[in-house]
Parts: structure tokens; C-alpha cells; sequence
């Protein structure tokens, strides 16, 4: 059994790390966006290995994924996707299971070796979004709202749009970044634009036997499930303020509110954000407008959205007493560990807000000791 995951704070024996290119993938650009790219790769690559020693110093075996040294943007930049470094954005590990909705090669070879793939079966399309939907829609297409009432009935598409439809739905939003399972609950995070919550749920127990394992939910919330809430341990959530309704979702715990917590520790983000539209985040590159100018031409998939997340939830449970946090000083997160006796271990993750990712994002859990739980009264 290589797979193993029911909750988020179980002892963590084995994790994937990500990984990133190295300071000479940059090579042969100009200075103005070498430096500040390749200061970033340095930088991520030495945070990298840093909580690669904190994870193997808890006892936890680490995996990543490899990259060739040889490479170099500047011979074929349209090649190049964002490097293997958040291999939860579209894994998802569940129970004894992984799945991949495509990512970069080097994240699923190393899955592949580790465990293997599991593959979905989708029975009819699924399309988590309207934007999604349209992304793809061709003269043919129905409109979105008769999509969804129509998804299900294979004769009312053309023959040709529906094997579209079923190639392109879409794993994503059960990546491990979008889903927490907890014991015998499974909870999905959904973007505000997806009419998710209006699909029939009995879809998912057709991909796969092991979601008929869980009761499943939804919620709808901005960006990545991770970036909004996190569970910590039986009864203990840190969370953005407005993300759902915990006396519903998560009755009798208790909830730490975040809100915005992490902006005011980057204030000229203000200044760079009507350069990027608020994707993304370096200091000192404010004003290096060929530096700017080269990221949103060449590395829009590289950079998240950075103003959907607060990085101070994005984090990592070790084991139900201890917790990775990127940020040592929030004395309110600080004062919330004490209570729930969790001890905050320090590790710098420096540039998340360029690659709009935390210690959550930049990890995959792959096995925790322990058994799927009950922690609801669900039996």
C-alpha cells in the first residue's frame, strides 16, 4: 500500500516535495531578466532543500520530481510549462488512491515510480465551470445552461461534441489543493463562477469505487480550497473570514479568521498591481518594466493569482502537534497553535508570492500513518 491519506494532520511518512529549474535555465537573457529570474530559482531551490531537511528531520520520506540541468528557456520558450513545483494544484491523493488531471512530466513520472496513477472514467461530460465551458465551446456547443441540463443525455449532442466534452472534462477540481477529505467527509472547494453545487454529487461515485467511501459536499470559495482554509486537527480550522459556513460544514470547531492577514506584509504589491492585474509579487522589480513585461509574455502559466490567497493558511500539518508555517510572527495564528497545543516549525518559503504558492501548494502528501475515522458521527 503506497498511497494512504484520509485527513490532513495524521503522522506525514512520505511526501512529494516540488522542484524548480535551476539559475541557468536563464541563461542568455538579458540581465534585466536574468537576474532578478534567476535570484528567484536560487532562492526557491535553497528554500526548497531547506524544507526538504525540516521534512526528513520529522522522519518523513521525500520525493521529487527531476528536472534536466541542460535545459534553457531561450531555445524553445514556448516549450516550457511552469517547472514541477506544486504538484498538489493537480494531483489528488485519497485514501489508498492518486490521481492526475495532467501536469508537468517530471511530477507524474515520479508518481508513476513511487505508486502508480489511477485513472477516472468519466460516463458523461463534466465541465467544472461556466469560464471553462466557454473556453472550449465550439458553433456546435449548446449554451452553458443547456449543457447542464442536458449532460447527461448523450443524444441530445452531436456525436462529435460529446467525445469532446468527455475529453475535456475535467479532474481539477478535485486536485489535493481543492479537496480535503476528513475521515468519512469529503469536502470540495468551488470556484464562485462554477454551478458545481448544481450537478447532481452521485457523478463522483461513478469516477472511482473510492470516492463511495466518503460523503461529499461542496463549498464555494475564490482560488484553491488551500488558500482559504485549512483543518489542522479535530475541532481546529484556520480560515479567510466569509469562506463557508462552519456551523454547517464543521459544527462545534473552532475557527481562527485570517482575513487578509498576509497583505499588509507587502505593500508595494499596491504599486506593481496595476502592472500584473495582481498575479503575482517580487520585491525590488516594482519599477523593471522589461523585467514585468517578459513574465506576463512568457510566464503567464508559470505565476498564480496571488490576491485570491493569504498565504498564513496555506500550510502544512506534520502531525497533530506540529505545523509548517511560512510566516513565524502571526501572533494570532501563534496564540491559536497554543491553545490546540500545535508548535509552529519555521520554514522560509520566500517567493510565494511570485509563484502564488504556499508550504501547502509546494507538497503532495502520498502516506499518513492511520485509518479512515469517523469525526462527524456519520456511522
Amino acid at each position: 500500500m503506497k498511497y494512504n491519506i484520509w485527513n490532513k494532520w495524521d503522522p506525514l511518512k512520505v511526501c512529494m516535495l516540488g522542484n524548480n529549474y535551476a539559475p541557468e535555465f536563464f541563461n542568455g537573457l538579458t540581465n534585466k531578466v536574468a537576474d532578478p529570474l534567476k535570484r528567484i530559482c536560487y532562492e526557491t531551490l535553497e528554500d526548497l532543500d531547506n524544507y526538504k531537511s525540516v521534512l526528513k528531520d520529522f522522519g518523513v520520506k521525500v520525493i521529487q520530481p527531476e528536472l534536466d540541468t541542460k535545459e534553457r528557456f531561450i531555445d524553445n520558450p514556448k516549450r516550457y510549462p511552469r517547472g514541477p513545483l506544486q504538484p498538489r494544484d493537480n494531483q489528488l491523493v485519497i485514501g489508498n488512491h492518486c490521481f492526475s488531471s495532467g501536469d508537468h512530466p517530471a511530477i507524474k513520472q515520479k508518481l508513476i515510480e513511487y505508486g502508480g496513477i489511477d485513472k477516472v472514467k468519466f460516463t458523461s461530460p463534466w465541465i467544472p465551470s461556466k469560464s471553462n465551458y466557454e473556453s472550449i465551446k465550439g458553433a456546435d456547443y449548446p449554451s452553458w445552461e443547456d449543457y447542464l441540463t442536458n449532460r447527461t443525455t448523450k443524444n441530445y449532442f452531436k456525436d462529435f461534441v460529446w467525445d469532446e466534452l468527455l475529453q475535456y472534462s475535467g479532474f481539477d477540481q478535485l486536485s489535493s489543493a481543492c479537496t480535503f477529505m476528513l475521515g468519512k467527509r469529503l469536502y470540495i472547494g468551488v470556484d464562485f463562477d462554477a454551478d458545481l453545487p448544481n450537478l447532481p454529487l452521485e457523478d463522483f461515485y461513478t469516477l472511482h469505487d473510492v470516492f463511495k467511501k466518503f460523503i461529499i459536499s461542496t463549498a464555494s470559495m475564490d482560488g484553491h480550497a488551500d488558500g482559504n482554509y485549512h483543518t489542522l486537527k479535530p475541532g481546529a480550522i484556520l480560515s479567510l473570514n466569509d469562506v463557508q459556513t462552519y456551523e454547517k460544514t464543521f459544527p462545534g470547531w473552532d475557527v481562527c479568521y485570517l482575513e487578509q492577514e498576509s497583505w499588509h506584509k507587502v505593500s508595494a504589491f499596491t504599486k506593481l498591481k496595476v502592472l500584473n492585474q495582481g498575479k503575482w509579487y517580487l520585491a525590488g522589480e516594482e519599477d523593471n518594466a522589461e523585467f514585468i513585461h517578459f513574465v506576463e509574455t512568457w510566464l503567464q502559466d508559470w505565476v498564480g493569482y496571488v490576491e485570491e490567497s493569504v498565504f498564513d493558511v496555506n500550510v502544512l500539518m506534520l502531525d497533530e502537534h506540529h505545523c509548517c508555517i511560512a510566516n513565524p510572527n502571526n501572533q494570532k495564528v501563534n496564540t491559536f497553535f497554543k491553545k490546540h497545543k500545535i508548535e509552529p516549525v519555521h520554514v522560509p518559503w520566500r517567493h510565494r508570492f511570485f509563484w502564488d504558492g504556499g508550504l501547502h501548494c509546494i507538497t503532495l502528501d502520498l502516506f499518513r500513518e492511520g485509518t479512515q475515522q469517523d469525526y462527524f458521527g456519520d456511522n
